[in-house]
């Protein structure tokens, strides 16, 4: 083996390492303050506009609520819990909440929180694990989250 290919396969060895010891963190879609920005941008149309404010948050990207993969979800609390505005896909509007949707709405507080769920991609269809911040407003529950790489 050359010196340059020892250099390189050590300098590979060291990369992985450093991967698997968790130095080196995913790279994210989105970042924190993006998410936190979102969720209080939301939270401020919906305190001017009421309700009109949810068909707004639908209306995808021409909206203002939907950035790249961060995008606003409204959610009414509870078990009969449902979708009441999704930025990203509209025709989610009405659905019932799913497991991990019914766990947030119930941990969510007026402080606000981090919620860590898989959610499919936008793009490919395969779920992605994302990191969403969660906030109770006027007993609905104000997501925006972002994919972690």
């Amino acid at each position: 083996m050359t010196t340059l290919n020892r250099r390189q396969a050590l300098g590979t060895s060291v990369a992985a390492a450093l991967a698997l010891a968790g130095f080196c963190k995913p790279a994210l879609a989105g970042t924190e303050e993006q998410a936190k920005a979102m969720v209080a941008k939301a939270i401020a149309l919906y305190d001017e506009k009421g309700e009109a404010a949810l068909a707004t948050f639908s209306a995808g990207k021409a909206s203002g609520f939907q950035d790249g993969e961060i995008y606003i979800v409204v959610l009414s609390r509870g078990p009969e819990g449902k979708v009441l505005a999704h930025a990203a896909n509209p025709k989610l509007y009405g659905m019932p909440l799913e497991t991990f949707a019914v766990i947030m709405s119930a941990e969510a507080t007026e402080a606000g929180g981090w919620f860590d769920y898989e959610w499919p991609h936008p793009s490919t269809g395969k779920l992605g694990q994302k990191k969403g911040w969660v906030v109770l407003h006027k007993d609905l529950v104000f997501l925006a989250g972002f994919y972690i790489r």
